[in-house]
This record gives C-alpha cells, sequence and structure tokens, in this order.
C-alpha cells in the first residue's frame, strides 16, 4: 500500500512539472532499472532536470518491483530542488524517510533534507547571521546522516560531514568546523571531500565553495571498501507525516582503535548542539 502511495505522489509531481505521461517516446523493450537510472542521472547532470523526473518516473512505473525506487525517488526530490519546487521536494523527501525500508539509504535522504535548510537559508532575505536558524537545522541533518549507525554509504558520510563542516563555519563556529574539517581528512582519507577538507583547513573561515575534484577509479573503490569508524547510534524516533520528530542523541563514548589511539573527535562532533530540537515544519 505505501509503495502505491509513493507511486501516486511522483505521478502527481511529475504531472505537476508538466512532463506529461510519455511513455511512448522511449522504447522500454531494452531498458533495464539500471539503464533508465543512469539515464536519469545523466540528465541530472546535464540540467535537463524535468527529463531526468521523466526517466526516473518511467523506472518506477515500468520496474514496479525494482530495487532502485530509492535512488529514483531521491534523484526526482533533487531535480524538485533544483527546479526550485521546494515545497514538493521536501514533502517528497520526508514521504521517503518515512516510507523507506533500505536502512543503507537513510544518509542520502538525511544529507538532501539537510541540502534543503541549506537552501532555504540563501533564499531568506538578511545576511548569514539572519538564516542561523536554517544553517542549524542543515548541520543537525548532516550530522544525523553521517551519525546514522545502519548504514555504510561512506560517500554520503563524507559529502556530509564536509558540509557539515562549511555550515558550522556559515555559523562563525570556525572551531568545530575545523574539527570537522580534520575529520573528513581522518576517516574518510580517500573521498574526494577530503582534499576540499585540507584546502579548508588552512582557512576554516572561507565560506566559499569549492569544485570537488575528479575520483580515480582507485578512490572510489577505496570509499566503497572504507569502514566507518565505531559510532554509537543517535536515538531514532520514526517521524510523522510532515514532521520529523526526534530526540537529541547521547553522548557516544568511542573505544581506541587496534594501536591503542585517542577516541575519534567525532565523540565531540556529535554532541554539540544536542539540546537543539531540530523539527523542520511545513511552511
Amino acid at each position: 500500500m505505501r509503495l502505491i502511495q509513493s507511486i501516486i505522489t511522483i505521478i502527481i509531481i511529475t504531472a505537476l512539472l508538466g512532463c506529461g505521461s510519455s511513455k511512448e517516446e522511449l522504447n522500454m523493450e531494452n531498458e533495464t532499472p539500471e539503464s533508465m537510472l543512469q539515464r536519469s542521472a545523466n540528465a541530472y547532470q546535464n540540467g535537463n532536470y524535468e527529463e531526468s523526473v521523466k526517466l526516473a518516473q518511467l523506472l518506477i512505473d515500468h520496474f514496479p518491483t525494482s530495487d532502485l525506487h530509492i535512488e529514483a525517488q531521491l534523484l526526482i526530490a533533487k531535480d524538485l530542488g533544483a527546479l526550485e519546487e521546494y515545497e514538493k521536494q521536501f514533502d517528497l523527501l520526508l514521504r521517503i524517510l518515512k516510507e523507506n525500508i533500505i536502512p543503507e539509504k537513510v544518509p542520502s535522504i538525511y544529507a538532501q533534507i539537510a541540502g534543503f535548510y541549506e537552501n532555504a537559508a540563501r533564499w531568506n532575505p538578511g545576511t548569514v547571521t539572519s538564516d542561523s536558524v536554517d544553517f542549524q537545522k542543515a548541520a543537525e541533518f548532516y550530522r544525523k546522516a553521517v551519525f546514522y549507525p545502519n548504514s555504510e554509504d561512506n560517500a554520503t558520510k563524507a559529502m556530509a560531514l564536509y558540509r557539515m563542516a562549511l555550515t558550522y563555519a556559515k555559523l562563525d563556529d570556525f572551531e568545530t568546523a575545523g574539527k570537522a574539517y580534520q575529520e573528513v581528512i581522518t576517516t574518510y582519507p580517500s573521498s574526494p571531500y577530503s582534499t576540499l577538507a585540507r584546502t579548508k583547513l588552512t582557512d576554516p573561515a572561507n565560506t566559499e565553495e569549492l569544485p570537488l575534484p575528479a575520483v580515480t577509479e582507485t578512490q572510489a573503490a577505496a570509499v566503497e571498501e572504507a569502514a566507518a569508524p565505531p559510532m554509537a547510534p543517535p536515538e531514532e524516533v520514526a517521524p510523522a507525516e510532515k514532521t520529523i520528530e526526534e530526540t537529541a542523541p547521547e553522548q557516544i563514548e568511542l573505544p581506541p582503535g587496534e594501536s591503542g589511539e585517542e577516541p575519534s573527535i567525532l565523540d565531540s562532533l556529535e554532541t554539540i548542539d544536542q539540546d537543539d530540537n531540530m523539527v523542520p515544519q511545513e511552511e
């Protein structure tokens, strides 16, 4: 039933975007879920966001039993954000978070919600200081992505940790930003975000967006195989239909590694702002 609801929701979103019902425009005979997802991702990368939505929707329509539905819905959410359809994007992300049964994808969902708040801060009038609530919420959800315990999506976690550092820099908390940049380098050394973090460490107050360096096949394989450091999970509560209600995470005690080194500074990063109640509300 939930799957049907999700499909109906995405069909409505597609109609609202004016993509229409164009199943006849593409010969699906030789297509697979993987090829359709790749086509949709390529369209997104090329800035053809409506085409990307259309292709992701075709994947969902034609391959109802595929395990790539979450990826397709997350891609549609990214398209909606790029099209500045922020309310639809947020509603879709909340629905995916509520109905998702694949823990591996949760960091990606949290990271997109964090990105939503970063966009909100950018579009809201005023200075960085007046937009601090949105940046704080963004940092909170990036942190949730990093510390989500039931996923080893290290590529997303490295990105979220870097974005979390950059967000704290925008909040003028340069000490926390510096710690987070250092942790990207320490915990995810093979990630391209480690390269960006090294640059940022020279001046943590610099909030300029940096282009992501190209990733070699060796680096990609290393990121995929790298194990995340042992981290106790933050306390998770299932979200409501339109809000995400979660209690503050408990303090984490990280054991020393095999060589007896001190616990990772992720310990301190996990507990910052733990009294904040980061509950996104529907506009």
